[in-house]
């Protein structure tokens, strides 16, 4: 069974130490971590917040933290990463705290309905199979990416561009059941095909494209953008693939998603979302004032 890419997640700061790159999921949560751009209280918004989450004063949301820079454990077990610092800055605009819940991504729809999370964020697509279970606020420009070496120059604008390359995936992701349903594209270009290798997870594969098994790595494009701005020495984004919006989910028809948006609106609006951007090297993934109103609920 083919898992979508939100679904495979990989550990690429554990595999940047293996090589040398000095970053690791397991990495203490200095301040250069803890230390997140915050939203201003804007009592307006708040008072838009349904009142018992008003009473309680902070907002259970839900995250799986296993997905560096968007989500993972520091070595004191405490959640950073670029879900993290925006679910801070979300609850900061609507005068709340933020109550950080790890969760997997199985347990996210049952986990809304039962009241355990008011909002999580996970990186999920607002497919229009999830609307029918769940509400959807927009804050992110997601998608795939190709990590190759920095020694290399090639660009990967499309899959032609694979044709007679080594190229590795994680075994069971999206990215790979892409490959094998465009097996045909090189033949059919009178190409050579490319050559597809399968790793158990993203250190394995990290470590094949370092060593020059592979020469382009095919994954969600926040890791692979990530790892290439933050170890250009070795690593470089040789292209982008199907660009796709991500949204924090809430319970189908929550009266908390509409000051979730106006949340979101508010941080693009004061510049504080371009800042948390900036601190986890995902500039060009900043969300536009029409992608937000496109995931307004």
């Amino acid at each position: 069974m083919r898992r979508s890419s939100w679904l495979i997640v990989v550990s690429l700061f554990q595999a940047l130490a293996l090589v040398g790159c000095g970053l690791s999921a397991s990495t203490s949560a200095d301040p250069g971590l803890t230390d997140r751009p915050r939203g201003r209280c804007a009592p307006e918004l708040a008072a838009s917040v349904p009142a018992p989450i008003r009473q309680r004063g902070e907002l259970l949301v839900g995250m799986v933290p296993n997905s560096p820079p968007m989500a993972y454990h520091a070595e004191d077990h405490s959640i950073v990463g670029f879900d993290r610092d925006m679910s801070q800055a979300i609850t900061d605009v609507l005068c709340l705290r933020a109550n950080p819940i790890p969760t997997n991504l199985d347990a996210i729809v049952p986990g809304l309905a039962a009241g355990r999370f008011d909002v999580v964020l996970a990186s999920l697509a607002p497919t229009e199979e999830r609307r029918k279970s769940a509400d959807f606020v927009t804050y992110y420009n997601g998608g795939q990416g190709f990590l190759a070496r920095s020694d290399t120059n090639f660009p990967v604008r499309s899959y032609l561009d694979l044709c007679g390359r080594a190229v590795g995936v994680i075994v069971g992701s999206v990215q790979q059941g892409q490959l094998d349903e465009a097996a045909d594209t090189c033949p059919k270009a009178g190409r050579p095909s490319w050559r597809l290798s399968l790793f158990p997870d993203g250190t394995a594969t990290v470590l094949a494209l370092r060593s020059s098994r592979i020469d382009v790595l095919y994954m969600s494009i926040s890791p692979t953008q990530y790892v290439a701005n933050t170890s250009p020495e070795l690593f470089r984004l040789a292209g982008r693939y199907k660009r796709s919006l991500v949204a924090a989910a809430l319970k189908k028809n929550s009266p908390l998603s509409a000051p979730v948006h106006n949340a979101v609106r508010a941080l693009l609006s004061d510049g504080t979302y371009h800042k948390i951007l900036e601190k986890w090297k995902l500039q060009e993934n900043q969300l536009d004032s029409t992608d937000l109103l496109s995931g307004r609920p």
